[in-house]
């Protein structure tokens, strides 16, 4: 038989045709199922290998946020495939049917399914990453073409400021919680400064800026920035307007004080209640004890309620680093107003609150001349009278076991933390011996107690009209 150009055999006959052409279908239908078996060993081996990357990320991962496992795709399109740990649950791949069948995941059948569904995966995840990044940088972009540079008042023309020590007078009042721009904004606009910016730059340059207090400030007109500052750092130009609720004030001495500094009838804060400033349910309707000593700068034309409000508010403030549990917060607080009556030494604090709980705890009356005080309104004494002592009320702790029902006057920080942390000690006993410097002893026994008072009884003939 001759051969083609190609190599191939001419046939010389038909039948020889037919035999040719016969032998070549052999020879393809042989190829092809060898090219067929190549390809299932590589996806059966590519399916061992996800699957033993899906065993391997369910050993390894400890969270449900654990990384993709990349393996080698192995077909024609040499891509690698992810296998999320998430998919490690599902073992059998040849198992899965379509969820209208009845299967769990309502995935794929065959492993290029499979594939295909990862690949999809990614792409939905990075179109979403994608999508992100151009909100993100396209909503900066927007914010920054509508917005552009920040145009405060005096801003706008390169911070310029005056010079010199300006002229005439001016008052600017700073309120507390004022930032460096809000004190900067007063001062532009009472035209003190000529720009907030000079103002922000020289106050954030100094050391001393900080040491600015609320209150009413007298400066000149047209003033340099840095020459702005230093007349407020100099006492001489500063008033305060602030009012300061010592320790140990009653509620009434309190609305007394704020009238005096604020000119609001002392009648606006009578009708203030307690639940209209919020106070917990340990309150019992009461102020008393939550209206938290300190200085502050009401602006002005604030009401009764909202300066109440700031106090209770800054009580609510102090005694939430505390962590007082409800249940224990009246006792605490009864007792803190106990502690601030009857000791003037920090130190003595804690020991108070240990006799009021040890006297409680051996049902004894607490016998303290502060509650008896407090009923009468009176201020000014430090013992009580025979006739005092045997007028009956709720306040009366010589006639009374136990606490009295409310706070007897409002509590600072240290005296609360006493109360919530007593001393450890066996006392039953104390007397303030010397009322000037708040010196005071503490016993266990009546017969110490006794000792202690004739040093107490020895100071009052001292110094008559002191006790």
């Amino acid at each position: 038989m001759a051969l083609s150009d190609a190599g191939d055999p001419v046939p010389r006959s038909r039948r020889e045709a037919r035999e040719l052409a016969a032998r070549k279908e052999d020879a393809a239908a042989s190829q092809e199922r060898s090219t067929e078996g190549a390809a299932a060993e590589q996806s059966h081996a590519a399916t061992e290998q996800i699957r033993a990357a899906a065993r391997a990320a369910r050993a390894g991962a400890t969270t449900r946020a654990s990384a993709p496992v990349v393996v080698s795709d192995d077909d024609e399109t040499r891509e690698f495939v992810a296998v999320h740990p998430d998919d490690a649950a599902w073992s059998e791949l040849a198992g899965w049917a379509p969820e209208s069948d009845g299967g769990k995941h309502g995935q794929h059948t065959t492993y290029e399914e499979v594939k295909k569904h990862h690949r999809r995966r990614a792409g939905r995840s990075c179109l979403l990453l994608v999508l992100v990044m151009v909100l993100v940088l396209g909503g900066a972009g927007y914010a920054a073409s509508k917005v552009g540079k920040l145009h405060l008042p005096g801003l706008s023309q390169g911070d310029p400021d005056y010079s010199g020590n300006g002229t005439g007078t001016v008052q600017i009042t700073v309120h507390s919680g004022d930032t460096g721009a809000a004190i900067a904004q007063t001062l532009f606009k009472a035209g003190v400064v000529k720009s907030v910016g000079a103002f922000v730059q020289v106050a954030n340059d100094s050391r001393d800026f900080s040491s600015i207090q609320p209150g009413r400030y007298t400066l000149h007109r047209k003033m340099s920035a840095s020459a702005a500052l230093a007349m407020m750092l100099d006492p001489k130009n500063f008033a305060s307007t602030g009012v300061t609720v010592p320790e140990g004030l009653w509620a009434s001495q309190i609305f007394q004080l704020l009238s005096q500094r604020t000119g609001v009838p002392v009648a606006d804060y009578r009708k203030v209640t307690a639940a209209s400033l919020g106070l917990p349910a340990a309150a019992n309707g009461h102020l008393e004890g939550y209206l938290f000593p300190s200085t502050y700068n009401f602006a002005g034309g604030m009401s009764a309620q909202e300066q109440l409000q700031v106090m209770a508010n800054e009580w609510r403030t102090q005694v939430a680093t505390l962590k007082i549990p409800a249940g224990k917060l009246h006792d605490v607080m009864v007792i803190a107003s106990l502690v601030e009556a009857e000791s003037r030494v920090p130190s003595d604090g804690p020991k108070v609150a240990r006799v009021v709980l040890n006297r409680i705890a051996e049902g004894m009356p607490l016998q303290l001349d502060s509650t008896i005080h407090y009923a009468e309104g009176k201020r000014g004494t430090i013992t009580t009278t025979d006739a005092e002592r045997a007028k009956r009320g709720p306040y009366n702790s010589y006639l009374n076991k136990g606490l009295p029902p409310t706070p007897i006057d409002n509590p600072g920080l240290a005296a609360i933390q006493a109360a919530l942390h007593p001393a450890a000690g066996s006392w039953l006993y104390f007397v303030t011996v010397n009322p000037q410097t708040g010196k005071t002893l503490f016993a266990t026994t009546f017969a110490q107690q006794q000792a202690n008072e004739q040093v107490f009884h020895d100071w009052c003939s001292q110094h008559p009209g002191k006790c």
